[in-house]
Protein backbone atom coordinates (compact mmCIF):
# COMPACT_ATOMS: atom_id res chain seq x y z
CA UNK A 1 0.00 0.00 0.00
CA UNK A 2 1.28 3.19 -0.86
CA UNK A 3 1.79 6.38 1.82
CA UNK A 4 -0.78 8.35 0.32
CA UNK A 5 -2.94 5.59 0.27
CA UNK A 6 -2.49 5.09 4.21
CA UNK A 7 -2.26 8.82 5.02
CA UNK A 8 -0.36 11.91 4.09
CA UNK A 9 2.24 12.02 7.21
CA UNK A 10 5.48 10.35 7.06
CA UNK A 11 7.74 9.84 9.83
CA UNK A 12 11.56 10.49 10.33
CA UNK A 13 14.55 12.63 9.48
CA UNK A 14 15.08 9.72 7.17
CA UNK A 15 11.28 10.02 6.12
CA UNK A 16 9.45 6.84 7.90
CA UNK A 17 6.00 6.74 6.66
CA UNK A 18 3.53 6.73 9.57
CA UNK A 19 0.60 4.59 9.77
CA UNK A 20 -3.06 6.79 10.57
CA UNK A 21 -3.27 7.91 13.99
CA UNK A 22 -4.41 5.11 16.67
CA UNK A 23 -5.62 6.01 20.13
CA UNK A 24 -3.29 4.63 22.66
CA UNK A 25 -5.33 2.09 24.64
CA UNK A 26 -5.06 0.05 21.01
CA UNK A 27 -1.24 0.30 20.33
CA UNK A 28 0.48 -2.98 20.54
CA UNK A 29 3.46 -2.29 23.24
CA UNK A 30 6.40 -1.81 21.45
CA UNK A 31 9.75 -3.12 23.06
CA UNK A 32 13.00 -0.68 23.26
CA UNK A 33 15.98 -2.60 22.02
CA UNK A 34 18.34 -4.03 23.78
CA UNK A 35 21.29 -3.27 21.79
CA UNK A 36 24.85 -1.27 23.19
CA UNK A 37 24.71 2.51 22.85
CA UNK A 38 20.79 2.64 23.26
CA UNK A 39 20.28 5.51 25.19
CA UNK A 40 16.29 5.73 26.12
CA UNK A 41 16.91 4.73 30.29
CA UNK A 42 16.45 8.67 31.04
CA UNK A 43 13.47 9.49 29.51
CA UNK A 44 9.72 8.06 28.54
CA UNK A 45 9.17 10.73 25.94
CA UNK A 46 11.24 11.83 23.01
CA UNK A 47 11.20 16.17 22.08
CA UNK A 48 11.62 16.19 18.12
CA UNK A 49 11.20 18.18 15.21
CA UNK A 50 8.26 18.02 12.97
CA UNK A 51 8.94 19.16 9.86
CA UNK A 52 6.48 19.58 7.34
CA UNK A 53 7.38 19.40 3.97
CA UNK A 54 3.61 20.49 2.29
CA UNK A 55 4.53 23.56 4.16
CA UNK A 56 8.21 24.58 3.08
CA UNK A 57 8.93 27.04 0.43
CA UNK A 58 12.81 26.50 0.36
CA UNK A 59 13.68 30.17 1.59
CA UNK A 60 16.43 29.23 3.77
CA UNK A 61 15.43 31.44 6.57
CA UNK A 62 15.78 28.30 8.89
CA UNK A 63 19.52 27.54 7.95
CA UNK A 64 20.52 31.78 8.67
CA UNK A 65 19.01 31.48 12.03
CA UNK A 66 20.62 28.26 12.62
CA UNK A 67 23.64 29.95 11.87
CA UNK A 68 22.96 33.17 13.80
CA UNK A 69 21.86 31.90 16.91
CA UNK A 70 25.28 29.59 17.13
CA UNK A 71 27.96 32.02 15.49
CA UNK A 72 28.43 29.03 12.61
CA UNK A 73 31.15 30.19 10.45
CA UNK A 74 30.95 30.37 6.49
CA UNK A 75 31.09 26.86 5.79
CA UNK A 76 29.29 25.28 9.02
CA UNK A 77 26.00 24.22 8.54
CA UNK A 78 23.49 22.93 11.32
CA UNK A 79 20.62 23.12 9.50
CA UNK A 80 19.91 22.19 5.45
CA UNK A 81 17.88 23.06 3.19
CA UNK A 82 17.90 20.11 0.29
CA UNK A 83 15.73 19.47 -2.57
CA UNK A 84 14.46 16.40 -4.12
CA UNK A 85 12.63 16.22 -7.68
CA UNK A 86 10.56 13.78 -10.30
CA UNK A 87 9.24 13.20 -13.42
CA UNK A 88 10.61 14.70 -16.82
CA UNK A 89 10.24 17.72 -17.96
CA UNK A 90 7.45 19.59 -18.25
CA UNK A 91 5.71 17.38 -16.21
CA UNK A 92 8.15 17.95 -12.95
CA UNK A 93 7.51 17.47 -9.09
CA UNK A 94 10.17 19.26 -6.48
CA UNK A 95 10.04 18.63 -2.71
CA UNK A 96 12.21 21.05 -0.29
CA UNK A 97 13.47 19.47 2.95
CA UNK A 98 14.37 21.56 5.50
CA UNK A 99 16.81 19.12 7.79
CA UNK A 100 19.07 19.13 11.24
CA UNK A 101 20.10 16.97 13.91
CA UNK A 102 17.16 13.74 14.38
CA UNK A 103 17.78 13.20 17.54
CA UNK A 104 18.59 9.50 16.69
CA UNK A 105 17.04 6.75 19.49
CA UNK A 106 20.36 4.65 18.41
CA UNK A 107 22.37 7.77 17.79
CA UNK A 108 25.74 6.08 15.77
CA UNK A 109 27.41 9.36 16.69
CA UNK A 110 27.61 8.93 20.10
CA UNK A 111 28.16 5.06 19.95
CA UNK A 112 31.40 5.65 18.04
CA UNK A 113 32.45 8.80 19.87
CA UNK A 114 35.86 7.57 21.31
CA UNK A 115 35.85 9.81 24.18
CA UNK A 116 32.31 9.86 24.76
CA UNK A 117 31.77 13.91 23.60
CA UNK A 118 28.14 12.61 23.27
CA UNK A 119 25.13 13.11 25.71
CA UNK A 120 21.60 12.35 25.69
CA UNK A 121 19.56 14.31 28.14
CA UNK A 122 16.39 13.71 29.81
CA UNK A 123 14.06 15.03 26.38
CA UNK A 124 16.22 12.73 24.07
CA UNK A 125 17.99 15.48 22.67
CA UNK A 126 21.83 14.49 21.59
CA UNK A 127 24.09 17.27 22.98
CA UNK A 128 27.79 17.45 21.11
CA UNK A 129 30.35 17.96 24.27
CA UNK A 130 32.64 20.94 22.82
CA UNK A 131 34.92 20.58 25.68
CA UNK A 132 35.45 16.29 25.53
CA UNK A 133 35.92 16.47 21.67
CA UNK A 134 39.44 15.71 20.37
CA UNK A 135 38.38 16.50 16.53
CA UNK A 136 39.09 12.98 15.83
CA UNK A 137 35.61 13.00 13.17
CA UNK A 138 34.88 9.25 13.46
CA UNK A 139 31.35 10.81 14.08
CA UNK A 140 31.35 12.23 10.91
CA UNK A 141 31.85 9.35 9.39
CA UNK A 142 29.34 7.29 11.30
CA UNK A 143 26.27 9.44 10.60
CA UNK A 144 23.70 8.60 7.57
CA UNK A 145 22.99 12.43 7.19
CA UNK A 146 26.20 14.00 7.48
CA UNK A 147 24.82 16.06 10.70
CA UNK A 148 27.87 16.40 12.80
CA UNK A 149 30.71 18.13 10.71
CA UNK A 150 34.45 19.04 11.49
CA UNK A 151 34.40 23.10 12.47
CA UNK A 152 37.75 23.91 10.93
CA UNK A 153 38.62 27.06 13.37
CA UNK A 154 37.55 25.30 16.26
CA UNK A 155 39.25 21.89 15.39
CA UNK A 156 36.33 19.97 17.00
CA UNK A 157 33.05 18.66 15.54
CA UNK A 158 30.40 20.78 16.06
CA UNK A 159 26.24 19.82 15.51
CA UNK A 160 22.59 20.56 15.89
CA UNK A 161 21.12 20.70 19.29
CA UNK A 162 17.92 21.96 18.81
CA UNK A 163 18.70 24.97 20.18
CA UNK A 164 17.91 23.15 24.28
CA UNK A 165 19.31 26.16 26.06
CA UNK A 166 16.35 28.16 24.18
CA UNK A 167 13.85 25.33 25.11
CA UNK A 168 14.51 25.56 28.77
CA UNK A 169 13.53 28.96 28.91
CA UNK A 170 10.26 28.56 27.17
CA UNK A 171 10.99 29.36 23.39
CA UNK A 172 11.26 27.78 20.27
CA UNK A 173 14.37 26.66 18.34
CA UNK A 174 16.22 29.10 16.41
CA UNK A 175 14.84 27.83 12.95
CA UNK A 176 11.25 26.99 13.97
CA UNK A 177 11.44 30.77 15.31
CA UNK A 178 12.48 32.04 12.05
CA UNK A 179 10.57 29.77 9.39
CA UNK A 180 7.84 32.16 8.08
CA UNK A 181 5.68 29.38 6.94
CA UNK A 182 5.83 27.21 9.98
CA UNK A 183 7.19 24.58 8.69
CA UNK A 184 9.05 23.49 11.31
CA UNK A 185 7.57 22.80 14.88
CA UNK A 186 8.97 20.77 18.16
CA UNK A 187 7.13 18.25 20.04
CA UNK A 188 7.08 15.37 22.52
CA UNK A 189 5.98 11.94 21.94
CA UNK A 190 6.45 8.34 23.71
CA UNK A 191 9.29 6.42 22.85
CA UNK A 192 7.59 3.96 22.38
CA UNK A 193 5.53 5.86 19.13
CA UNK A 194 8.99 6.76 17.62
CA UNK A 195 10.58 3.29 17.68
CA UNK A 196 6.83 1.30 16.10
CA UNK A 197 6.95 4.15 13.47
CA UNK A 198 10.39 3.70 12.49
CA UNK A 199 11.09 0.10 12.96
CA UNK A 200 7.59 -0.74 10.88
CA UNK A 201 7.17 1.07 8.23
CA UNK A 202 9.70 2.38 5.06
CA UNK A 203 11.94 5.18 4.65
CA UNK A 204 11.16 8.64 2.95
CA UNK A 205 12.49 10.13 -0.61
CA UNK A 206 15.79 9.16 -1.22
CA UNK A 207 16.77 8.98 2.15
CA UNK A 208 19.14 6.60 4.55
CA UNK A 209 17.10 3.69 5.96
CA UNK A 210 15.09 4.58 8.72
CA UNK A 211 16.46 1.48 10.92
CA UNK A 212 20.20 2.44 10.59
CA UNK A 213 19.14 5.23 13.73
CA UNK A 214 15.85 5.28 14.69
CA UNK A 215 15.71 9.16 13.66
CA UNK A 216 13.04 10.74 16.16
CA UNK A 217 12.43 13.88 13.15
CA UNK A 218 8.71 13.33 11.74
CA UNK A 219 8.33 14.76 8.41
CA UNK A 220 4.66 15.56 6.75
CA UNK A 221 4.49 14.66 3.27
CA UNK A 222 2.47 16.46 0.33
CA UNK A 223 -0.93 14.60 -0.01
CA UNK A 224 -0.47 12.22 -3.10
CA UNK A 225 3.02 12.27 -3.02
CA UNK A 226 4.66 8.82 -4.09
CA UNK A 227 7.94 9.24 -2.27
CA UNK A 228 9.80 6.03 -4.48
CA UNK A 229 9.62 8.50 -7.25
CA UNK A 230 12.07 11.22 -5.77
CA UNK A 231 15.29 11.46 -6.08
CA UNK A 232 18.02 14.33 -4.65
CA UNK A 233 18.90 17.20 -6.99
CA UNK A 234 22.34 16.65 -5.90
CA UNK A 235 22.65 13.09 -6.93
CA UNK A 236 24.30 13.12 -10.24
CA UNK A 237 26.85 15.55 -8.81
CA UNK A 238 29.83 13.50 -6.25
CA UNK A 239 33.41 14.59 -5.81
CA UNK A 240 36.24 12.89 -4.30
CA UNK A 241 36.19 12.39 -0.09
CA UNK A 242 39.13 14.12 1.90
CA UNK A 243 42.34 12.05 1.79
CA UNK A 244 42.78 12.06 5.60
CA UNK A 245 46.87 11.46 4.61
CA UNK A 246 47.64 11.10 8.26
CA UNK A 247 45.64 7.86 8.27
CA UNK A 248 46.41 6.66 5.09
CA UNK A 249 50.64 6.60 6.80
CA UNK A 250 49.73 5.15 9.68
CA UNK A 251 47.35 2.20 7.94
CA UNK A 252 49.73 0.65 6.09
CA UNK A 253 52.72 1.24 7.87
CA UNK A 254 51.06 -0.80 10.96
CA UNK A 255 49.92 -3.09 8.50
CA UNK A 256 53.73 -3.68 6.90
CA UNK A 257 54.45 -4.22 10.72
CA UNK A 258 52.13 -6.46 11.15
CA UNK A 259 52.92 -8.72 7.81
CA UNK A 260 56.28 -8.47 8.78
CA UNK A 261 56.32 -9.74 12.23
CA UNK A 262 53.93 -12.38 10.82
CA UNK A 263 56.87 -13.13 8.77
CA UNK A 264 59.49 -13.15 11.31
CA UNK A 265 57.33 -15.64 13.13
CA UNK A 266 57.06 -17.90 10.99
CA UNK A 267 60.20 -17.95 9.87
CA UNK A 268 61.49 -18.30 13.18
CA UNK A 269 58.86 -21.71 14.00
CA UNK A 270 60.80 -23.30 10.66
CA UNK A 271 64.55 -22.49 11.87
CA UNK A 272 63.42 -23.58 15.26
CA UNK A 273 61.66 -26.75 14.16
CA UNK A 274 63.55 -27.71 11.35
CA UNK A 275 66.84 -26.21 10.78
CA UNK A 276 68.12 -25.42 14.34
CA UNK A 277 71.44 -24.41 13.33
CA UNK A 278 71.07 -22.08 10.85
CA UNK A 279 72.61 -18.62 10.55
CA UNK A 280 69.28 -16.56 10.89
CA UNK A 281 69.51 -15.26 14.30
CA UNK A 282 71.26 -11.88 13.60
CA UNK A 283 68.42 -11.31 10.82
CA UNK A 284 65.90 -11.89 12.86
CA UNK A 285 67.44 -9.88 15.95
CA UNK A 286 67.50 -6.25 13.83
CA UNK A 287 64.47 -6.75 11.47
CA UNK A 288 62.23 -7.14 14.59
CA UNK A 289 63.28 -3.83 15.89
CA UNK A 290 63.26 -2.18 13.33
CA UNK A 291 59.30 -3.08 12.62
CA UNK A 292 58.68 -1.69 15.88
CA UNK A 293 60.20 1.26 14.98
CA UNK A 294 58.06 1.46 12.09
CA UNK A 295 55.04 0.76 13.80
CA UNK A 296 55.80 3.09 16.55
CA UNK A 297 56.31 6.33 14.32
CA UNK A 298 53.17 5.00 12.31
CA UNK A 299 50.86 5.24 15.33
CA UNK A 300 52.49 8.75 16.64
CA UNK A 301 51.93 9.70 13.17
CA UNK A 302 48.11 8.85 13.10
CA UNK A 303 47.53 11.57 15.99
CA UNK A 304 48.04 14.52 13.25
CA UNK A 305 44.92 13.05 12.31
CA UNK A 306 42.98 14.69 15.17
CA UNK A 307 42.31 18.63 15.60
CA UNK A 308 43.52 18.10 19.36
CA UNK A 309 46.56 15.54 19.17
CA UNK A 310 47.71 16.68 22.96
CA UNK A 311 44.56 15.27 23.96
CA UNK A 312 44.65 11.62 22.26
CA UNK A 313 44.69 9.32 25.33
CA UNK A 314 40.91 10.94 25.87
CA UNK A 315 40.32 8.20 22.96
CA UNK A 316 40.53 4.99 24.84
CA UNK A 317 37.52 6.09 27.08
CA UNK A 318 34.36 4.32 25.44
CA UNK A 319 35.41 1.11 24.32
CA UNK A 320 32.50 -0.53 24.96
CA UNK A 321 30.97 0.81 21.85
CA UNK A 322 33.75 2.54 20.05
CA UNK A 323 35.85 0.93 17.68
CA UNK A 324 38.16 3.80 17.50
CA UNK A 325 38.87 3.13 21.19
CA UNK A 326 39.14 -0.14 20.73
CA UNK A 327 41.61 0.01 17.33
CA UNK A 328 43.49 2.11 19.59
CA UNK A 329 43.58 -0.99 22.46
CA UNK A 330 44.14 -3.53 19.98
CA UNK A 331 46.89 -1.55 18.03
CA UNK A 332 48.73 -0.87 21.58
CA UNK A 333 48.58 -4.70 22.65
CA UNK A 334 50.19 -5.52 19.67
CA UNK A 335 52.72 -2.61 19.89
CA UNK A 336 53.88 -3.86 23.53
CA UNK A 337 53.64 -7.56 22.33
CA UNK A 338 55.99 -6.71 19.10
CA UNK A 339 57.78 -4.21 21.67
CA UNK A 340 58.66 -7.55 24.11
CA UNK A 341 59.64 -9.66 21.56
CA UNK A 342 62.04 -7.52 19.69
CA UNK A 343 64.19 -7.09 22.97
CA UNK A 344 63.99 -10.67 23.24
CA UNK A 345 65.28 -11.08 19.72
CA UNK A 346 67.92 -8.04 19.65
CA UNK A 347 69.18 -8.66 23.13
CA UNK A 348 69.99 -12.72 22.41
CA UNK A 349 70.41 -12.90 18.81
CA UNK A 350 71.04 -9.11 17.85
CA UNK A 351 73.38 -7.79 19.56
CA UNK A 352 74.12 -11.21 21.80
CA UNK A 353 74.13 -9.76 25.09
CA UNK A 354 72.20 -12.68 26.28
CA UNK A 355 71.97 -16.28 26.00
CA UNK A 356 68.78 -17.53 24.79
CA UNK A 357 68.56 -19.87 27.40
CA UNK A 358 68.96 -17.62 30.15
CA UNK A 359 65.61 -16.09 28.99
CA UNK A 360 63.83 -19.24 28.52
CA UNK A 361 65.06 -20.59 25.34
CA UNK A 362 63.38 -20.99 21.87
CA UNK A 363 59.81 -21.97 23.26
CA UNK A 364 59.78 -18.65 25.24
CA UNK A 365 61.20 -16.76 22.13
CA UNK A 366 57.77 -18.43 19.86
CA UNK A 367 55.65 -18.02 22.67
CA UNK A 368 56.40 -14.04 22.25
CA UNK A 369 56.17 -14.21 18.87
CA UNK A 370 53.18 -15.84 19.03
CA UNK A 371 51.34 -13.36 21.13
CA UNK A 372 52.58 -10.57 19.05
CA UNK A 373 51.09 -12.20 15.97
CA UNK A 374 47.73 -12.77 17.88
CA UNK A 375 47.60 -9.31 19.25
CA UNK A 376 48.58 -7.85 15.80
CA UNK A 377 45.30 -9.58 14.49
CA UNK A 378 43.03 -8.30 16.82
CA UNK A 379 44.32 -4.66 16.44
CA UNK A 380 44.42 -5.10 12.54
CA UNK A 381 40.75 -6.63 12.77
CA UNK A 382 39.37 -3.20 15.19
CA UNK A 383 41.18 -1.01 12.77
CA UNK A 384 38.97 -2.44 10.06
CA UNK A 385 35.98 -2.03 11.54
CA UNK A 386 36.08 1.42 12.72
CA UNK A 387 35.96 1.96 8.93
CA UNK A 388 32.75 -0.37 8.31
CA UNK A 389 30.35 1.99 9.21
CA UNK A 390 26.52 1.49 7.54
CA UNK A 391 26.59 5.29 6.24
CA UNK A 392 29.80 4.62 3.40
CA UNK A 393 28.82 1.94 1.82
CA UNK A 394 31.91 0.91 0.10
CA UNK A 395 33.39 0.65 3.57
CA UNK A 396 31.34 -1.49 5.15
CA UNK A 397 31.43 -4.93 3.67
CA UNK A 398 34.23 -7.57 4.61
CA UNK A 399 36.33 -6.33 1.53
CA UNK A 400 37.83 -3.29 3.91
CA UNK A 401 38.75 -5.84 6.81
CA UNK A 402 40.16 -8.16 4.17
CA UNK A 403 41.81 -4.74 2.29
CA UNK A 404 43.67 -4.55 5.56
CA UNK A 405 45.39 -7.90 5.91
CA UNK A 406 46.17 -8.29 2.04
CA UNK A 407 48.58 -5.10 2.85
CA UNK A 408 50.37 -6.84 5.25
CA UNK A 409 50.44 -9.76 3.21
CA UNK A 410 52.17 -8.22 0.66
CA UNK A 411 54.82 -5.66 2.51
CA UNK A 412 55.65 -7.85 5.12
CA UNK A 413 57.76 -10.39 2.95
CA UNK A 414 58.51 -8.33 0.41
CA UNK A 415 60.59 -6.06 4.16
CA UNK A 416 61.88 -9.54 5.21
CA UNK A 417 63.54 -10.52 1.90
CA UNK A 418 65.35 -7.12 2.24
CA UNK A 419 66.61 -7.72 5.48
CA UNK A 420 67.77 -11.14 4.45
CA UNK A 421 69.47 -9.57 1.54
CA UNK A 422 71.45 -7.08 3.58
CA UNK A 423 72.30 -9.83 6.67
CA UNK A 424 73.67 -12.05 3.77
CA UNK A 425 75.64 -8.92 2.49
CA UNK A 426 76.80 -8.30 5.83
CA UNK A 427 77.52 -11.66 7.21
CA UNK A 428 78.50 -13.39 3.91
CA UNK A 429 76.64 -15.96 4.42
CA UNK A 430 74.29 -16.96 1.94
CA UNK A 431 72.95 -20.95 2.94
CA UNK A 432 69.78 -22.75 1.88
CA UNK A 433 67.68 -21.74 4.56
CA UNK A 434 67.64 -18.17 4.22
CA UNK A 435 67.54 -18.54 0.33
CA UNK A 436 64.25 -20.61 1.17
CA UNK A 437 62.96 -18.72 3.25
CA UNK A 438 62.94 -15.45 0.66
CA UNK A 439 61.89 -17.40 -2.03
CA UNK A 440 58.70 -18.62 -0.25
CA UNK A 441 58.42 -14.94 1.10
CA UNK A 442 58.49 -13.81 -2.77
CA UNK A 443 55.33 -16.10 -3.57
CA UNK A 444 53.61 -15.39 -0.74
CA UNK A 445 54.01 -11.27 -1.47
CA UNK A 446 53.03 -11.93 -5.10
CA UNK A 447 50.18 -14.39 -4.64
CA UNK A 448 48.71 -11.89 -2.46
CA UNK A 449 48.86 -8.71 -4.78
CA UNK A 450 47.33 -10.96 -7.70
CA UNK A 451 44.76 -11.75 -5.10
CA UNK A 452 44.04 -7.99 -4.09
CA UNK A 453 43.91 -7.03 -7.23
CA UNK A 454 41.57 -9.76 -8.61
CA UNK A 455 39.54 -9.47 -6.15
CA UNK A 456 38.90 -5.84 -6.08
CA UNK A 457 38.16 -5.86 -9.66
CA UNK A 458 35.25 -8.58 -8.87
CA UNK A 459 33.54 -6.45 -6.34
CA UNK A 460 34.28 -3.32 -8.27
CA UNK A 461 32.59 -4.95 -11.19
CA UNK A 462 29.88 -6.09 -8.39
CA UNK A 463 29.40 -2.70 -7.36
CA UNK A 464 28.42 -1.25 -10.80
CA UNK A 465 25.86 -3.44 -11.26
CA UNK A 466 24.34 -3.24 -8.38
CA UNK A 467 21.28 -1.15 -7.41
CA UNK A 468 22.50 0.69 -4.22
CA UNK A 469 23.82 4.35 -5.42
CA UNK A 470 26.42 4.78 -3.27
CA UNK A 471 28.37 1.60 -4.45
CA UNK A 472 27.46 2.48 -7.97
CA UNK A 473 28.92 6.32 -7.86
CA UNK A 474 32.46 5.00 -5.55
CA UNK A 475 32.88 2.24 -8.47
CA UNK A 476 31.98 5.36 -11.25
CA UNK A 477 35.01 6.98 -8.88
CA UNK A 478 37.55 4.79 -9.07
CA UNK A 479 36.86 4.09 -12.28
CA UNK A 480 36.39 7.11 -14.39
CA UNK A 481 38.09 10.12 -12.18
CA UNK A 482 41.18 8.21 -10.78
CA UNK A 483 41.42 6.67 -14.12
CA UNK A 484 45.25 7.52 -14.08
CA UNK A 485 46.11 7.13 -10.94
CA UNK A 486 45.01 3.36 -11.56
CA UNK A 487 46.60 3.03 -14.68
CA UNK A 488 49.72 4.24 -12.54
CA UNK A 489 49.44 2.09 -9.62
CA UNK A 490 48.79 -1.06 -12.11
CA UNK A 491 52.50 -0.46 -13.74
CA UNK A 492 53.99 0.06 -10.57
CA UNK A 493 52.39 -3.24 -9.32
CA UNK A 494 53.26 -5.58 -12.30
CA UNK A 495 56.55 -4.24 -11.66
CA UNK A 496 56.48 -5.20 -8.53
CA UNK A 497 55.24 -8.76 -9.72
CA UNK A 498 58.27 -8.75 -12.15
CA UNK A 499 60.82 -8.48 -9.46
CA UNK A 500 59.11 -10.77 -6.83
CA UNK A 501 59.00 -13.47 -9.77
CA UNK A 502 63.01 -12.51 -9.89
CA UNK A 503 63.15 -13.91 -6.31
CA UNK A 504 60.65 -16.42 -6.74
CA UNK A 505 63.17 -18.00 -9.67
CA UNK A 506 66.20 -17.47 -7.49
CA UNK A 507 67.52 -14.70 -8.70
CA UNK A 508 71.05 -16.24 -9.48
CA UNK A 509 73.83 -14.41 -11.65
CA UNK A 510 72.95 -11.06 -10.55
CA UNK A 511 75.31 -10.94 -7.06
CA UNK A 512 74.24 -9.65 -3.68
CA UNK A 513 74.44 -6.07 -4.15
CA UNK A 514 72.13 -6.32 -7.15
CA UNK A 515 70.23 -8.67 -5.47
CA UNK A 516 69.57 -6.16 -2.32
CA UNK A 517 68.97 -3.05 -5.04
CA UNK A 518 65.92 -5.38 -6.98
CA UNK A 519 64.72 -6.47 -3.27
CA UNK A 520 64.75 -2.40 -2.47
CA UNK A 521 63.02 -1.44 -6.00
CA UNK A 522 60.40 -4.20 -5.21
CA UNK A 523 59.73 -3.07 -1.24
CA UNK A 524 59.33 0.57 -2.41
CA UNK A 525 57.38 -0.07 -5.51
CA UNK A 526 55.32 -2.55 -3.38
CA UNK A 527 54.69 0.46 -0.79
CA UNK A 528 53.59 2.94 -3.50
CA UNK A 529 50.98 0.02 -4.73
CA UNK A 530 49.74 -0.04 -0.95
CA UNK A 531 50.01 3.92 -0.71
CA UNK A 532 48.06 4.42 -3.38
CA UNK A 533 45.43 2.10 -2.67
CA UNK A 534 44.65 3.25 0.79
CA UNK A 535 44.33 6.57 -0.80
CA UNK A 536 41.69 5.44 -3.41
CA UNK A 537 39.88 3.66 -0.22
CA UNK A 538 39.62 7.06 1.76
CA UNK A 539 38.52 9.68 -1.49
CA UNK A 540 36.55 7.33 -3.68
CA UNK A 541 33.85 6.77 -1.39
CA UNK A 542 30.32 8.33 -1.12
CA UNK A 543 28.30 8.26 1.92
CA UNK A 544 24.75 8.21 2.46
CA UNK A 545 23.23 11.62 3.16
CA UNK A 546 20.42 13.82 3.10
CA UNK A 547 19.11 15.50 0.14
CA UNK A 548 22.03 18.53 -0.58
CA UNK A 549 21.30 21.82 -2.74
CA UNK A 550 21.91 21.30 -6.54
CA UNK A 551 24.27 24.57 -6.74
CA UNK A 552 26.54 23.73 -3.34
CA UNK A 553 26.70 19.85 -4.90
CA UNK A 554 27.84 21.27 -8.86
CA UNK A 555 30.79 23.00 -7.21
CA UNK A 556 33.72 20.81 -7.08
CA UNK A 557 31.65 17.79 -8.42
CA UNK A 558 33.61 15.47 -11.14
CA UNK A 559 30.40 14.08 -12.47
Amino acid sequence: MSCSEKSKECCGGSGGCATPAVPAKKRTPVERPEIPGFRTDNRDTQTRFHFHMDLCVGCHACEVACAEQNALPAHTQWRRVGEGQSGTFPDTQSYFLSSGCNHCLDAPCAKGCPVDAYEVNEKGIVIHKDDVCIGCGYCTWNCPYGVPTMQEDRRIVTKCDMCHNRLEQGRDPACVQACPVGAIEIETVPIEQIIEEHMTVGGGPDMPPPNLTIPSTKITLPEGMDIGAFTKVDQPFVKPEHPHTPLIIMTVLTQLGFGGFVTVFLVDVVRTLFFPTAEAGLLLGWLAPTLMGIVGLSLGASTLHLGHPIHAGRALKNWKTSWLSREILGLSAFAGAAMTYSVFLLATEGLRWVAPEMLGGPWVRLSLGAGTVVCGIAGIYCSSMLYRVPARPAWDSVKTTIDFFDVAAILGPAAFIVAAMISMLITGHSEGFLIGAMQASAFFSAAALVFKHAKNAYIIKRWFEGDIFELKASAELRMNYFFRLRMVRNSIAVLGFILLFAFMSGGEGLGLPRQLAVALLALVLLMGVSFINRYIFFVAVVPRNIPGNYLVAAQGAVH
